[in-house]
């Protein structure tokens, strides 16, 4: 008899329900937020809502290679692929991949992803690298049934139900933050001194969600409640203004929480540990290469304009009215987006399309049949994350802008990076290029079986 295997969707939903579950007893903000989202989504209509309460995302950072490998054949489990590689280490001392499906369905079914860190050990001075890698040294996270049960799942190619259960059960526990600290607060204050990143990622045995995020159809109404709630967010909400590209999200810190802190003598101290935040994302229109580089030229262009600072009064409105006539010049005509090659479509038949169909050529090209009327340009979603905006919340969040040591990008980053994930990433560019063409494919088949009816 054939085991049934649970479906990768499944285990997705229930392991970010289950954490949920726990965000929302142990930090009440969150079941706030949440119904937040649910409120600007029923907004936009009850289908919109039922979609985007699908898609969510997290984020962990690993301490080492070790770490890195595990988690990715614990993420195929749930038919999650590293997509995309991010050189962080400018900003936020880690380099980072996103683990998402990567079929068109699996998203529709849920869209969950988690935004995947690692530690970048050459971001920590030399003479300081023997005590954090000896800290490292001292992290479990994954005890060997465990273990064991990711070899199971990889060699059968799935898990049945009570296998499942004991997977999400375990994966529970290594993303959940355990009540005790892996460090000394002595330590701790020491590793915070090194490097604020690598205190964070290491004060617990754990790779805890520090976030767990919904869609939304507006960012801008997200971050409009939450100072109408009176909720300290960050400044300003990140991504593109007036343009609907790329992603736009918005947090605030969630409280503080209680840690132990170990002793020597096996007594503990007490401290409130400051780390979880809470956020909002939109995710608007898939730029190609051209694309985006035309795009992030605009962007930091904006940025460099700025005149005021985070701090600085009346630095919200200058913000975004510096920022929106820096993107000014980024089209916002679907037809120009598509004839200078800059964003990603898919492709539906139009009304006209049969009507048209004795005035078109069999072998007409995608631009004319577009051209003509006879086909539909249809945005595609951006599913995988923008770096600018990423670096700004976790700095706006947990105080970076004093951080030294926090690195430099390098070219052979990539290589190395997939070296210890023990594959390559997928090319976000690949991803959306795959479907496009799949699109344009089958709608210039439709439009042959019209022409020869």
């Amino acid at each position: 008899m054939s085991t049934i295997f649970v479906k990768p969707s499944w285990i997705r939903s229930e392991l970010v329900r289950q954490i949920l579950a726990r965000f929302e007893q142990s930090m009440p903000i969150y079941k706030q937020m949440m119904q937040v989202a649910r409120d600007i989504n029923l907004r936009a209509g009850e289908d919109e809502a039922k979609r985007l309460g699908r898609i969510m995302h997290a984020a962990i950072r690993c301490a080492s290679d070790a770490e890195l490998k595990v988690i990715s054949e614990l993420f195929a489990l749930m038919d999650c692929q590293p997509v995309n590689y991010y050189d962080l280490r400018e900003r936020v001392s880690v380099e980072s991949t996103a683990f998402r499906p990567i079929s068109q369905d699996e998203i529709e079914l849920n869209g969950f992803r988690v935004f995947c860190s690692k530690l970048a050990l050459d971001c920590i001075p030399k003479e300081e690298r023997a005590f954090v890698e000896s800290i490292i040294a001292r992290r479990q996270l994954f005890d060997d049934a465990f273990l064991d049960l990711i070899a199971k799942g990889k060699s059968q190619g799935g898990f049945d139900q009570q296998q499942a259960e004991e997977f999400i059960e375990a994966c529970v526990q290594v993303f959940s933050r355990p009540d005790e600290a892996l460090v000394s607060i002595e330590e701790y204050e020491q590793l915070r001194g090194i490097n604020k990143v690598a205190a964070q990622v290491l004060v617990s045995n754990s790779m805890a969600f520090n976030h767990l995020t919904p869609s939304v159809a507006s960012v801008p109404a997200a971050h409009e409640e939450l100072t109408r709630r009176g909720i300290k967010s960050i400044p300003v909400w990140q991504g593109p203004v007036g343009k609907d590209v790329i992603l736009r999200q918005t947090s605030c810190l969630a409280p503080a929480i209680t840690l132990k802190y170990p002793n020597p003598d096996g007594s503990f101290v007490e401290a409130d540990y400051q780390e979880t935040f809470v956020e909002f994302e939109e995710r608007l229109q898939a730029l190609t290469p051209k694309g985006r580089e035309r795009f992030e030229a605009l962007f930091d262009k904006g940025k460099q304009s700025l005149s005021l600072k985070e701090g600085d009064a009346g630095y919200a409105e200058h913000y975004y009215s510096v920022m929106e006539s820096a993107l000014s010049e980024f089209p916002s005509d679907q037809q120009e987006l598509w004839d200078e090659g800059l964003a990603y479509f898919t492709f539906e038949l139009n009304d006209a399309s049969s009507s048209l169909a004795s005035d078109l050529a069999e072998d007409s090209s995608l631009d004319t049949l577009v051209e003509q009327g006879a086909v539909s340009l249809v945005p595609q979603q951006y599913e995988d994350f923008f770096g600018p905006a990423a670096t700004n919340i976790f700095n706006s969040n947990i105080g970076l802008e004093d951080v030294s040591n926090v690195g430099v990008a390098k070219p052979d980053s990539q290589s190395a990076y997939e070296a210890a994930l023990g594959r390559e990433v997928v090319n976000m560019y690949d991803y959306y290029d795959g479907i496009q063409d799949a699109s344009r494919r089958q709608i210039l088949r439709q439009i042959a079986s019209l022409t020869r009816s």
